[in-house]
């Protein structure tokens, strides 16, 4: 390249060497001498671009170096940040679930805290209580162990149901709540079944079984005649119940037995109706006015006290309830205008009295004529006897 200037430069100073000769000479001296100096800065500046280039590729990749650095360590950075954030996140969890567990737990501290308060200021209100009722009212406290008392022994025949047998006294005499009806009842059904017994023990099932029967007539008759389970399993069993009561037993199971039939229908129970007549009739309450008395009122009008009567069976052993209540129909209606069905009802009456006078007639006439023959046999004897020291 430096030659081709050369050569530029040659051409034209040949055309004008005609001139002037020299002052070209001098010119061309001097722009030669330019030129080189020219050609000289072009080097150098050549020179410089090389090495700029060179110094911008080094700094270019030291830059890109630089770079892959700072993002290898962003990178890196980024996934500290993400691997924090996780563990972060996991402790926070783990934290959350360790503050519920014991926000519950404090829970948990706290109701049976409140629990044991409330039974804390039970505890010395029952204890204030039984203080006062052993200074004020030592009756009142025997009562109430009393009571504890046949709690514990009802709940016994749960666990044994045949132990009724030594346990049947005991509540006999005791007074019952309602709720221990349902207590005996499922001792009662859980007496184990004939086929569970051995040969000698079925006798005493019968007993365990009577013995609460008895228990049902005298404390719950109502409830027991209203249940379908207990109610058909007294029926045959109300004469010997009624046998076996003290005066305020049949005068409280009687109620109890009118209100329930009454509230059951009474015109369905026909059965349990003659069997208690019958019971009523076979004890040593036959003559007893108040029990017939409390049967009179518990039928609610005239209809069904006429009713009450054509329900109880003529049979013999009910002969002399039907004519204790009949006397009471009678007393109460005989002369209220009596229909002809109530006309019959009084016939009947009538010819039960009768036949009841009759038979009491001939039976004190049997006891005195019994008596007569026993004075006469004791008489007898004793002349026999003075007869037999006078010839000694």
């Amino acid at each position: 390249m430096k030659y081709i200037f050369l050569l530029l430069l040659v051409i034209p100073v040949s055309c004008f060497a005609k001139v002037n000769q020299d002052s070209v000479n001098h010119v061309l001296l001097e722009k030669i001498s330019i030129l080189e100096t020219n050609v000289s800065i072009i080097d150098s500046l050549k020179q410089e671009l090389k090495q700029a280039n060179t110094d911008y590729a080094f700094q270019l990749k030291i830059n890109e170096q630089t770079l892959n650095s700072i993002s290898h360590q962003i990178g890196a950075t980024s996934l500290n940040i993400t691997i924090f954030g996780i563990l972060f996140a996991i402790v926070a969890l783990g934290l959350g679930v360790y503050i519920t567990f014991i926000e519950r737990k404090t829970f948990v501290i706290r109701e049976e805290t409140r629990g044991l308060l409330q039974q804390t200021v039970q505890t010395k209100e029952d204890v204030v209580k039984i203080n006062e009722l052993i200074q004020k009212d030592i009756y009142g406290l025997f009562l109430k162990i009393k009571r504890e008392e046949t709690v514990h022994v009802l709940n016994r025949l749960l666990k044994v149901p045949e132990d009724i047998s030594n346990l049947a006294t005991v509540l006999l005499s005791r007074e019952l709540e309602k709720e221990d009806f349902y207590i005996l009842k499922k001792a009662f059904l859980d007496v184990r079944p004939e086929n569970k017994l051995e040969p000698g023990h079925i006798r005493l099932r019968m007993k365990y079984k009577d013995s609460y029967r008895l228990l049902f007539f005298q404390h719950f008759l109502d409830l027991s005649i209203a249940d379908d389970n207990i109610g058909p399993e007294l029926i045959e069993f109300y004469p010997k119940a009624i046998a076996c009561a003290f005066q305020n037993d049949i005068i409280k199971s009687t109620e109890d037995f009118i209100k329930a039939i009454v509230d059951k229908g009474f015109q369905h129970c026909k059965r349990e109706i003659s069997s208690f007549i019958k019971g009523l009739s076979q004890s040593d309450y036959k003559d007893f006015d108040k029990v017939y008395e409390i049967i009179f009122n518990g039928l609610k009008d005239r209809y069904d006290r006429f009713k009450f009567l054509g329900l109880i069976d003529d049979i013999k052993e009910t002969r002399i309830g039907k004519a204790k209540f009949g006397q009471l129909l009678k007393a109460n209606y005989y002369d209220q205008n009596p229909t002809v069905s109530e006309k019959d009802s009084f016939d009947l009456i009538m010819k039960v009295t009768t036949e009841l006078e009759e038979e009491e007639r001939k039976r004190k006439e049997a006891e005195l004529e019994r008596k007569k023959k026993q004075e006469e046999a004791k008489k007898a004897k004793e002349e026999k006897d003075n007869s037999a020291q006078q010839a000694v």
